[in-house]
């Protein structure tokens, strides 16, 4: 038994769920000539939709995709960034013969200063890609096109810097961002989307940066819809000869409770393996709440959402987030004046907010039933972190 399932990866083409009304507004704002900033917790499909932009670009639109993940410095940064985008247009060919003339006297220059492997990680004294990506944007006409470049994981690449180096570094980083995208020969040519897993403007805010990213526009990528859900459910099973009845999607849909493209896709996974087991073809709640059960052993589906925290806080920070999600996890639901508390204990009192926004954010908690009471997003998240972290 074979379900469509896209675990760990993101969906393109035939296997991306479509997610017009969100595509739509990002075309619209880009036509507007904004830059993006795609707004939403892990797992939500950001990944995907970039991808989708990067695979069905619209007309006189040039995309490039470039993660930025592993990034811990802005010269390591631009230099991605400008080979990245010097293939891309080496591989169009009305920019082929300008952009390969330009990568010959690039190379030509870096000979002269001593440096002929190019690929060579330089020190920013030595060598500046960002001077360098300006400059390959200022001498190339497009014409009526654009460029598009989707960078993924930014946030992360923030907090690497931060992490690895220090704030300054940071701020220098972001107002440097800010600049390229202000500078009026490049305006005209040249936008950007930022995406990525953890809140950017919580990262930001705690170096005192929020006006070097105040110039983009939010994009939020909100969980599916019901309706949303039900047909992805439906993509997922298309090609099986399985069926499910309308209350057993029901029950599947509470059961996930936080519809996000990931939790269907891995207990619908687990759900094809037990029916090839059983060899039946009816999907019933007892199927369902097997596959559960057998998700929460799998430590892969759900172990990122712990050595994210642990990669990101250190020491009381760390702390802090733990023993709140841990709190969360056995009651179910934790108060604010609990959260206080644990700031108190922690000695985080004066900017316990700002973790507990960047939680929010990234998809383990929020308050929306209550204002001043917080639980975890996924039930399944929940379930997992009372299992393997909080016992």
């Amino acid at each position: 038994m074979n379900f469509n399932t896209i675990i760990g990866q993101a969906a393109r083409q035939e296997d991306f769920f479509p997610r017009p009304k969100i595509t739509s507004e990002i075309w619209s704002k880009l036509d507007k000539g904004s830059n993006l900033l795609l707004v939403a917790p892990r797992r939500v499909g950001k990944s995907s939709l970039l991808f989708n932009l990067l695979d069905k670009p619209k007309n006189n639109h040039i995309v490039v995709y470039y993660t930025s993940e592993s990034v811990n410095n802005l010269n390591e940064f631009y230099k991605k960034l400008f080979h990245h985008v010097l293939e891309i247009l080496q591989g169009k060919q009305k920019y082929k013969a300008k952009a390969s003339a330009f990568s010959k006297d690039f190379i030509s220059r870096i000979k002269e200063i001593g440096l002929a492997d190019f690929n060579l990680t330089f020190g920013e004294s030595s060598f500046q890609y960002l001077n360098e990506l300006n400059n390959l944007l200022s001498h190339i006409e497009l014409g009526n096109d654009k460029l598009i470049i989707l960078i993924d994981e930014f946030a992360q690449t923030v907090e690497n810097i931060i992490r690895d180096s220090d704030e300054k570094s940071a701020i220098l980083f972001l107002q440097a961002k800010r600049e390229i995208r202000q500078a009026p020969q490049l305006a005209k040519k040249i936008q950007f989307v930022y995406a990525g897993s953890i809140g950017l403007e919580n990262i930001v805010s705690r170096i005192n940066g929020i006006n070097f990213i105040n110039d983009l526009t939010p994009i939020p990528v909100s969980p599916l819809s019901i309706s949303e859900s039900k047909q992805l459910i439906d993509k997922i099973i298309d090609d099986s000869n399985v069926s499910i009845e309308d209350e057993v999607i029901d029950y599947l849909l509470n059961t996930i409770e936080w519809h996000i493209p990931f939790y269907f896709q891995i207990i619908l996974d687990e759900a094809a393996k037990i029916l090839t087991d059983k060899n039946s073809t009816q999907l019933t709640k007892e199927v369902i709440d097997k596959s559960v059960e057998y998700a929460l052993k799998q430590r892969i589906y759900f172990e990122h959402w712990f050595t994210r925290l642990r990669n990101a806080y250190k020491g009381s920070e760390f702390s802090f987030v733990k023993e709140l999600l841990n709190l969360a996890s056995d009651k179910k639901t934790i108060p604010s004046t609990e959260i206080f508390n644990l700031a108190v204990k922690y000695k985080l009192e004066n900017f316990y907010t700002d973790l507990v926004n960047a939680l929010k954010h990234d998809g383990y908690i929020n308050n929306n039933d209550e204002p001043k009471t917080y639980r975890f997003n996924s039930p399944l998240l929940r379930q997992w972190w009372y299992n393997n972290v909080a016992n």
